[in-house]
């Protein structure tokens, strides 16, 4: 399907979408062309003229928008499946945000469903265009840090939701937030590309500050056949949020730190893999769009795609069916 630019729909204007849209503009294979958010003022404050992109609080008139390649989903995830179904009635290439579905049950549809039809699929982590996943994989392949024992994850929070995204309070609450979701279904994807296969492993810990709010502690790990992913989280506490991944090796360690850094850790110290400009959180976002772009080119697989989105949900989505779950 190869073209020189992919004109592009987004329905969902939020903090994510929004960000999208913008990366969209910069980007020469991309042009936003429509979106759609139930606010009329979800564009209010942009950063930045929005030229011929038109914001529609009528998904009718999104969806009868011709030329369009590409649907992206930023909605929250109750209406993801929904959106979705537009989309491919119009046989459009989809671009998603995790998780799929609301449920597993719903996600499982909505995997069947794509898989009858001839579109791409893709579903955003981070870590699918990251040059910090890019030089991990290479230190991995050249066997620099010897061999693989397992991995730590841990992520702290003063708040949650963060600044940044208070005004989704779903993020906040039990049905479809949580730092496990919104953060974690991210480092599980990267666990996968790694390690294979995951499943949880017991016992885990998980606690809620109150009924029906999101978990604001986790404690436990995710089993893989080459080594455990532990996984610390919690919320609280006047302090820097902190997100580190460290993959353990014989001979060395890799530690993820912030999102979009790599180091190389020995008992010296962290020795930085990439400079400034390659760990900078646009280079991770770009390249992630890179990877979009090629797969519509030719059609090869270089993102999650739904099925990988789903074995992702059922991980996350497990630890509040098996934890010890209690109240704060």
């Amino acid at each position: 399907m190869t073209k020189e630019i992919y004109r592009t729909a987004i329905i969902g204007l939020g903090a994510v979408g929004k960000r999208m849209l913008t990366h969209m503009m910069d980007h020469p294979r991309f042009e936003p062309v429509v979106g759609f958010d139930v606010r009329s003022d979800s564009l209010h404050n942009f950063e930045r003229p929005v030229g011929s992109f038109k914001l529609t609080k009528d998904i009718s008139a999104l969806l009868e928008t011709e030329g369009i390649d590409l649907l992206y989903v930023s909605t929250p995830p109750k209406f993801h499946a929904q959106a979705v179904y537009s989309g491919l009635s119009n046989n459009w290439n989809i671009l998603c945000e995790k998780p799929l579905g609301i449920s597993i049950s719903e996600s499982e549809d909505l995997v069947r469903t794509i898989e009858k039809h001839d579109v791409f699929q893709g579903v955003n982590f981070v870590f699918s265009g990251a040059p910090s996943m890019q030089v991990a994989r290479e230190k991995l392949a050249s066997g620099s840090i010897g061999e693989l024992l397992g991995a730590e994850f841990i992520m702290k929070f003063a708040k949650w939701p963060r600044a940044w995204q208070a005004h989704a309070t779903w993020l906040g609450k039990q049905e479809q937030g949580g730092m496990l979701r919104e953060v974690g279904s991210h480092y599980a994807y990267l666990s996968r590309e790694i390690f294979g296969e995951l499943k949880l492993g017991a016992p885990q810990i998980l606690e809620y500050p109150e009924s029906g709010h999101s978990e604001n502690m986790f404690m436990g790990k995710w089993e893989s056949t080459v080594g455990p992913i532990t996984v610390n989280a919690g919320v609280g506490g006047f302090r820097q949020d902190i997100v580190r991944y460290r993959i353990l090796g014989s001979e060395g360690c890799l530690v993820f730190d912030n999102w979009y850094q790599l180091y190389l850790e020995n008992p010296d110290g962290w020795k930085p893999l990439l400079d400034s400009e390659m760990s900078q959180p646009i280079r991770a976002y770009m390249g992630q769009l890179d990877q979009v772009a090629l797969q519509l080119d030719d059609g090869q697989k270089r993102l999650a795609n739904f099925a990988d989105a789903l074995s992702v949900q059922k991980l996350i989505e497990s630890t509040f069916q098996e934890s010890c779950q209690t109240k704060g």
